[in-house]
C-alpha cells in the first residue's frame, strides 16, 4: 500500500506543463462552478419562478450539449484542443454573466443556451487533451487528479458560496435569501470563470499529425468501431437519467426536508466536495488492485444504500453523512471510465468519442431535470419516489458496465502487465 502511494506521488510530479496548466484552469473553474451549483436553484426560486421553469432551465444547457456534442467533437478536431478550450471558457463566462444580469425568463433561457454551448466544447476537448498530454503510466492518475482536484476545491467554493449571501445581504442591506444577495454571489463565480482563462492561454498547442481535416457530422463515420462506441455510450445514458432527476435538486431537498440555513447547506456541500475529491484521487490505487471497470462497478453499487438513507432516514446527521459517502463512492470511478474509453480509440477518433460520451450523458440531463421539476410539484409524488428511481438506474448501469467491459479490461490489464515485464508487446483491443 505504501509503495502504491509513493508510485502515485511520483506520477503526479511527472505531469507535463500543459497538463499542469489545464489542471490549474480546472481548479479555478471548480471554485466557480461549485458556488454556482449551490446558489443557482436558490436564486431562480428567490426570483419567484416556479419549479417547472427551474426544471426547464436545468434541462436547457444539457439539451444544447446533447445536440451540439458531436458537431463540437468535429470542430475540436478541426481547430485544435487549445482554441476549443479558449472558446468554451469565453462562452461559459458570458453565459454566467447573462444569468446574473437577466431581466426576464427569455434572457435566462438565452444565457443557459450559451452555457450549454460552452459545456459541449469543454466536455469534448477535456478527455482527448488529457489523453494526448499524458503517458500510459500516468494516465489513470492524471484523469483522477483532474476530477479529484476540481471536486476537492469545490470545498472552498461551496463553503464560501454558502456564506457570501449573508455577507452581500449585509452589505446591500437586503435579506440574506433575497435575489439580490444570490445574484451578487453568482457575480463572484463570473469573475472566477474569467480568471480561469489565463492558464488556458499559456497552454502550448501540440503538434498534430497531418493537416486537420473536418470530419463527418455523422459520428459513426469518424469511428472504426461503432459497436464499441455504443457500448461505452449506453451505461452513460442510464447513469445520467438516474442522476439528473435527483442530483441537481439535492440542495432543495435538504432545505425543504430539514430546517437548515444557507451556511449549513454550504458546509454540507463543501464537505461532500472534500470527501469526493480525496476519494477520487485514491481511485487509481483501487484500479491497480481490482482493475478499472471492477473498481467502478464495486464503488457504484456500494453507494446505493447510502443514497436510500439520504432520502428516507428523516434524520439530518444520517442524511448528511450518507450524502458525503454516496458522493465519494458514486463519483470516484468516473475518471477511470473516461481514461478506459479514450484508450480504446485512435487520436483522430477521440474528440468524436468524447462528444458521444457527452451526448449520452446529456440525454439524461436533458430529460431528467425537466421531469423532476414536475414530479416535485406534484402533491402525490415529491422526492421519495425519485430516490428509488435513481437507485434503479444506477444498479442497471453497473450491470451493463460489468457485462460489456469486465473481461475486456481484465485482458488489457494482463497484457499491460506482461508488457511491463517484457514478456509480450501489448496490442490495443478494439472489439468486444
Amino acid at each position: 500500500m505504501i509503495d502504491g502511494v509513493a508510485l502515485y506521488l511520483r506520477q503526479l510530479r511527472r505531469f507535463s506543463r500543459n497538463a499542469r496548466l489545464y489542471l490549474l484552469s480546472e481548479v479555478i473553474i471548480g471554485l466557480a462552478f461549485s458556488g454556482y451549483m449551490l446558489i443557482f436553484n436558490l436564486y431562480i426560486v428567490s426570483r419567484g419562478y416556479p419549479r417547472s421553469f427551474l426544471g426547464e432551465l436545468q434541462s436547457l444547457p444539457n439539451l444544447i450539449s446533447l445536440l451540439g456534442a458531436v458537431p463540437a467533437g468535429v470542430l475540436v478536431d478541426a481547430i485544435g484542443r487549445k482554441r476549443a478550450l479558449i472558446l468554451a471558457n469565453v462562452m461559459q463566462t458570458m453565459g454566467a454573466l447573462g444569468i446574473v444580469l437577466s431581466p426576464g425568463p427569455n434572457w435566462l433561457r438565452l444565457s443557459m443556451i450559451i452555457f450549454g454551448l460552452s459545456q459541449s466544447l469543454w466536455m469534448v476537448s477535456s478527455a482527448p487533451f488529457l489523453m494526448e498530454n499524458s503517458s500510459e503510466k500516468e494516465r489513470n492518475v492524471l484523469f483522477s487528479a483532474h476530477f479529484g482536484l476540481t471536486t476537492l476545491v469545490g470545498f472552498a467554493g461551496t463553503l464560501v458560496g454558502g456564506y457570501l449571501p449573508t455577507l452581500f445581504g449585509g452589505l446591500l442591506n437586503v435579506d440574506v435569501e433575497s435575489a439580490a444577495a444570490y445574484a451578487t454571489t453568482l457575480g463572484v463565480t463570473v469573475a472566477l470563470s474569467a480568471v480561469s482563462l489565463i492558464p488556458v492561454l499559456l497552454i502550448e498547442d501540440g503538434r498534430r499529425n497531418g493537416k486537420p481535416k473536418l470530419g463527418s457530422f455523422l459520428p459513426w463515420r469518424n469511428i472504426q468501431n461503432p459497436k464499441l462506441a455504443f457500448r461505452i455510450f449506453l451505461p452513460n445514458i442510464v447513469i445520467s437519467l438516474g442522476a439528473a432527476i435527483l442530483i441537481p435538486y439535492m440542495n432543495l431537498f435538504f432545505k425543504e426536508t430539514y430546517p437548515i440555513s444557507d451556511k449549513v447547506l454550504g458546509t454540507l456541500f463543501a464537505i461532500s466536495s472534500v470527501v469526493t475529491g480525496v476519494a477520487t484521487l485514491a481511485s487509481p490505487l483501487l484500479a491497480a488492485r481490482w482493475g478499472r471497470i471492477r473498481a467502478l462497478v464495486i464503488t457504484q453499487m456500494a453507494s446505493i444504500p447510502f443514497l436510500l438513507l439520504i432520502g428516507f432516514s428523516g434524520i439530518f446527521w444520517v442524511s448528511a453523512v450518507s450524502f458525503w459517502v454516496r458522493a465519494a463512492l458514486m463519483n470516484m470511478g468516473n475518471p477511470l471510465y473516461s481514461a478506459f474509453a479514450m484508450e480504446q480509440f485512435g487520436e483522430r477518433e477521440r474528440a468524436t468519442v468524447s462528444g458521444l460520451m457527452g451526448m449520452s450523458w446529456n440525454i439524461g440531463w436533458t430529460i431528467g431535470p425537466y421531469l423532476s421539476g414536475y414530479m416535485q410539484e406534484s402533491p402525490n409524488i415529491g422526492f421519495p419516489p425519485i430516490f428509488v428511481i435513481t437507485c434503479s438506474f444506477y444498479i442497471l448501469a453497473s450491470i451493463l458496465l460489468s457485462v460489456f467491459f469486465q473481461r475486456m479490461d481484465d485482458r488489457q490489464t494482463r497484457a499491460a502487465l506482461l508488457k511491463k515485464l517484457g514478456v509480450i508487446d501489448m496490442t490495443r483491443e478494439k472489439s468486444v
